[in-house]
């Protein structure tokens, strides 16, 4: 039998007598369940794990972006504040374990049944947050299991109140051992085989809100967090924190009967707080931005999108046909029939709107309403920055001002009364929370709904789905869990057998070119200059291996030019290579190699992750579909490299540290190989060519969406092509269609690069694009 943990599962009931009666005339009953484990025992797993040797930090840390100390940095909690003020609190030598709850109802039936479950998940913020957020790293644990009881043994008007009490003492029950522990500490063994006096203390709380209500203790339409009176949110404001002793002693007392009038402008209900007695806990600072509820859901799709909508002339329709003929790119969603027939959303639908919702709005209503636009989509990527410096976040900060600045004109044109709702008044918290315990990215509410797979639905599907569910799911996650541990015990004592492994692996390339796996799979997280010694790749055999230069012209579409081009490209390689083979004729019957695609790894950034991302570059001509049907061509806009650019004819020429200083925006026709009769080799040609259409270069700047306008570069009434190395290609881009007020009906997704005149530079495609198209670019303005 394999050895479990120390944090062991165990029950409590907790019984609860209602205000409604039974047949018998006596008061109804009910019994709660709540199934627990040992919070300071999660801690001590969790520190002491030596798999997260490399991702710990046991003391706080003030990191800096610039030489002088200027310029600070703000990342994992250990570079925020909240961990330099506790630290102080504590005797010389106390190490802190910031503990980081969430909690989040979740349904388990599916499709028939009312089955639920509501877990409690519990990490440290000594953990790297990149680290805490990956699932497979086990690095969040999951702590308990509240009661989901409906308590109908009370009356309605007092059923939800008594939700309240309830959850708070079951909370009360689930962490009151960090009472002691963060009072006077407990001796652990760290992941680094150190023994340190550790503190457990509880430090944020990643929750909705209706759930962060429920955890301050007030009435869901005041803010959980601060004193605002919820009639006065609708205007930007700065108003004091709730304070935890103020509020406990104002709850004590209520219980006695005192109710005084600041119990009623703080909107609280009757409870025993569970974090009354929790040590150097500020529970009202510990709860966290929600970015997805809060902006995603909140913020833009039920208040941005429904107003901006209502504010245009043709409202859905017109909104549904520009989010139509939006030019498709790859890792975007192209809503093919608008958005108004989308009957179910996620965070992803809201993402992939957010990321042409610029170009969508620009130029079909008052520019007061693209200004609201952009500042609401500049502040939702700011806040997704994985990295803030105090410049970031004064850019989060205006961008918060300019949001109410121009929110009035929906006022103006009727389409909003008032601005005062909760998730409005949320952001004003972003900037001081991230001071104070790090970057948002840490405290997403998505991650506990991810582990809501692992931890409860699969569990769930593991039971019998009768009345003792829970307990068949504890003891199934307890072997589960064992088995996680055991194996990660013989990873972590035996690396060298697991290192000879692959090198036998690797030794024997036919066994894995048999196996399943795809190659990143293969290599896990191989080096990228190993992956792409080129900085790029392609297939080893072109899609169209033979194509004739005539068949290659009328397949790709290309212009009778093309073989004047590819002659003339040739011919400048073989001067700059001083080569003295005989160029031969390139004619309609000369035949290349033609790809249907390439992939480049984008560089890091910082703001955004510390982990490369691949994108992909198409260039993959019509073809015949289903049904007698043609599945339209797909050719990426993309970045490259142009000597032009760097010349005076550019707007950055006399900027070199300017972000797009010596780049274009181009539209790739075709990624081929030198016909072989060229000789690449005796060439000095390594890599394939790349037929681009240009885009005019970086000249005008709308001034309400702060995007780079562009349209096709024309030469005698004729679009400005070239033959490029595959190697001067930087990244795709994503070009928005400048509609005006009313879209052109003829557009589509598949046409619109073709028939529109003017583009936007789509800064919102990607958070790294907003880096470079935005943040980098407003530094040095």
């Amino acid at each position: 039998m394999l050895p479990g943990g120390s944090a062991r599962w165990k029950v409590q009931l907790f019984e609860t007598i209602g205000d409604e009666l039974d047949e018998d005339g006596c008061p109804k009953k009910e019994t709660a369940e709540l199934w627990m484990r040992d919070p300071v025992e999660c801690v001590r797993e969790l520190i002491g794990n030596p798999l997260f040797r490399e991702n710990m930090c046991y003391a706080p840390k003030r990191v800096f972006a610039d030489s002088e100390g200027n310029v600070r940095i703000y990342d994992n909690m250990w570079t925020a504040n909240w961990w330099w003020d506790t630290q102080l609190s504590l005797p010389v030598g106390a190490t802190i374990a910031p503990v980081i709850l969430a909690s989040d109802k979740t349904t388990l039936s599916r499709m028939s049944g009312d089955k639920s479950a509501w877990p409690v998940y519990l990490t440290i913020g000594n953990i790297d947050k990149g680290t805490r957020r990956k699932p497979s790293m086990h690095a969040t644990v999951l702590l308990g299991y509240l009661p989901v009881s409906k308590l109908e043994c009370f009356s309605e008007k007092r059923r939800s109140l008594e939700v309240y009490r309830l959850f708070h003492k079951c909370m009360h029950a689930l962490l009151e051992p960090l009472i002691a522990a963060g009072t006077h500490g407990i001796d652990m063994v760290c992941s680094d085989g150190f023994v340190r006096r550790v503190y457990p203390i509880l430090a944020a709380y990643v929750a909705d809100h209706p759930e962060q209500c429920l955890i301050a203790g007030c009435q869901e339409n005041f803010c959980p967090k601060c004193q605002i009176d919820p009639k006065k949110r609708r205007e930007p404001g700065y108003y004091h924190l709730r304070d935890p002793t103020q509020t406990v002693s104002i709850l004590d007392c209520a219980a006695q009967g005192d109710r005084s009038p600041e119990f009623a402008r703080l909107g609280l209900r009757p409870i025993d707080p569970f974090w009354k007695h929790l040590p150097h806990c500020n529970i009202f600072l510990a709860i966290t931005p929600d970015i997805l509820h809060q902006l995603h859901k909140g913020i833009f799709k039920d208040h941005l999108v429904s107003w901006a909508t209502k504010s245009v002339e043709g409202g859905k329709e017109e909104f549904d046909r520009r989010f139509k003929a939006m030019p498709k790119q790859s890792g975007l969603r192209h809503f093919k029939n608008g958005i108004s027939k989308v009957s179910q959303w996620t965070g992803t639908e809201h993402k992939n709107m957010e990321r042409v919702f610029m170009g969508v709005v620009a130029g079909a209503g008052e520019g007061d309403v693209t200004w609201t636009v952009r500042a609401v989509l500049d502040f939702v990527h700011y806040a997704h920055f994985e990295k803030h410096t105090d410049l970031s976040l004064n850019n989060l900060h205006s961008s918060w001002l300019g949001y109410h600045r121009y929110k009035l004109v929906f006022r103006r044109l009727g389409v909003r009364r008032h601005f005062n709702f909760p998730k409005g008044h949320s952001t004003e918290h972003y900037e001081p929370s991230i001071r104070a315990l790090g970057t948002a990215d840490g405290y997403s509410t998505e991650h506990p709904e991810r582990l809501h797979i692992d931890l409860a639905k699969d569990a769930y599907r593991a039971s019998n789905k009768q009345e003792t569910y829970l307990q068949q799911m504890t003891l199934w996650l307890e072997r589960q869990e064992a088995l996680y541990r055991f194996s990660s015990f013989l990873l972590w004592s035996a690396p060298c057998r697991a290192a000879q492994d692959r090198t036998s692996r690797e030794d024997h390339p036919a066994d894995v070119e048999n196996s399943d796996s795809s190659e990143d799979e293969r290599l896990g997280e191989p080096a990228l200059k190993d992956l792409y010694p080129r900085g790029y790749r392609v297939a080893k055999v072109p899609s169209f291996p033979l194509l004739t230069v005539s068949d290659f012209i009328r397949r790709f579409g290309l212009p009778s030019d093309f073989i004047y081009l590819l002659s003339s490209a040739v011919a400048t390689l073989a001067k700059s290579a001083s080569s003295t083979h005989q160029l031969p004729i390139i004619h309609n019957r000369t035949r290349l190699g033609a790809y249907k695609q390439m992939k480049i790894p984008l560089p890091v950034v910082p703001q955004i992750t510390q982990e490369q991302t691949i994108d992909i570059i198409h260039a993959s001509p019509s073809r015949p579909g289903r049904f007698g049907s043609t599945i339209p061509s797909y050719m990426s806009t993309v970045l490259v490299h142009d000597s032009g650019s760097r010349s005076g004819s550019s707007r950055f020429a006399n900027q070199p540290r300017h972000p797009l200083h010596g780049l274009r925006v181009a539209r790739v026709r075709a990624i081929f190989n030198l016909p072989v009769e060229c000789n690449p080799i005796a060439l000095g040609v390594r890599d394939p060519l790349v037929y681009v259409e240009w885009f005019t270069r970086f000249h005008s700047v709308d001034e309400a969406t702060g995007m780079y306008i562009i349209s096709h570069s024309t030469r005698n009434q004729r679009r400005q092509s070239a033959i490029i190395p595959i190697t001067d290609i930087v990244r795709t881009v994503h070009l928005m269609p400048y509609a005006g007020r009313r879209v052109d009906r003829t557009w589509t997704s598949s046409t619109v690069l073709d028939r529109c005149t003017k583009f936007f530079v789509n800064p919102y495609l990607r958070h790294d694009d907003f880096v470079l198209f935005r943040y980098q670019i407003d530094r040095i303005a």
